[in-house]
């Protein structure tokens, strides 16, 4: 009968031998056998790290709230694997009884657990937790700043940019980059001088991703700052500027041009690619030199380009 089955799993669990506490826990995953979770709980304080683990994912397939307190404080555990079997399990937590812990467990004292507290708020479409997240944004810790911007841009809000937008200087670099992405899911809401600054960040990555996210913005003020972007000292940044550029059909190929003879071959390709997007017809004589590139992806981005500006010319006269 299943209720002397589960009777019995209870009284291995609390076995002194821990590879009889494993097993228990096992055969109660395979057997979907409703263990009480007070049975539970005390097993994630386990001295065994398998035992604890085991737990862990047996609570989740449960998905009693009320093991979340416990599941929370897990997520910092000292076994890697058992932290992040925890910070998995909380996001299977969606329903509406779930809340008020996940909104507790925001004031826990390791920064790891507020930051998987956050990702499972992603799920939750509610005002509460939307507030919430706005409220982490100013943490201490840059993890858990960068947990909430990117929960905060899956609701894709423009009522949070107010509260976004001051993370573009954020002390964290990789903070201000994803910020970057954030706030250019807004073109016709944020002007690209917006921007601006973080073309001139310390860091490349951040004035990789502003080259990136001024593609959003056709206007003449994000060509101008794309073109600033050029004179960028590093190449990956200059080629998502170019990049960009084409994407946007910007009408500067005599800016782009110079870029076709540049030493690094993708950035070779990224001009060519843009020229055929602008349709530069100026341009077909340095493209045609470029078939005869010692990089093959040079060479297929220069005939690419060529079919292109041919194909735009010969509708436009026709």
């Amino acid at each position: 009968m299943p209720e002397l089955k589960t009777e019995s799993l209870i009284s291995r669990l609390r076995s002194e031998d821990a590879a009889e506490r494993r097993f228990a826990l096992a055969e109660a995953s395979e057997g979907f056998y409703e263990i009480p979770v007070k049975e539970l709980l005390p097993l994630l304080h386990d001295e065994d790290a398998v035992v604890r683990r085991l737990t862990v994912g047996l609570l989740e397939e449960f998905g009693n709230a009320e093991a979340l307190p416990e599941l929370i404080n897990a997520t910092s555990d000292e076994n890697t694997a058992v932290a992040e079997a925890a910070q998995t399990a909380l996001r299977e937590f969606r329903t509406p009884d779930a809340l008020p812990f996940l909104l507790t467990g925001l004031g826990h004292s390791h920064a790891e657990t507020r930051a998987a507290v956050i990702v499972a708020l992603r799920e939750f479409r509610d005002a509460e937790a939307a507030e919430a997240l706005r409220k982490a944004l100013k943490d201490d810790s840059p993890t858990v700043r960068r947990e909430a911007l990117i929960a905060l841009a899956y609701l894709r809000d423009a009522d949070h940019l107010s509260a976004i937008w001051p993370l573009l200087k954020d002390p964290n670099a990789d903070v201000r980059r994803i910020t970057v992405g954030v706030v250019s899911f807004f073109p016709d809401l944020v002007p690209a001088s917006e921007l601006s600054g973080t073309l001139c960040d310390s860091d490349w990555q951040v004035r990789k991703e502003a080259a990136i996210a001024l593609s959003r913005f056709h206007s003449d003020e994000a060509t101008a700052l794309l073109v600033r972007a050029l004179e960028d000292e590093y190449w990956q940044v200059l080629k998502e500027a170019i990049q960009s550029l084409g994407k946007s059909r910007a009408k500067v190929p005599h800016h782009i041009r110079p870029y076709l003879s540049h030493a690094v071959a993708d950035v070779r390709i990224a001009s060519a690619a843009a020229l055929g997007e602008i349709g530069a017809a100026e341009c077909l004589g340095d493209l045609k030199s470029l078939l005869e590139d010692q990089d093959t992806g040079v060479q297929k981005a220069a005939r690419r380009a060529l079919e292109q500006i041919t194909s735009t010319s010969s509708r436009t006269s026709s």
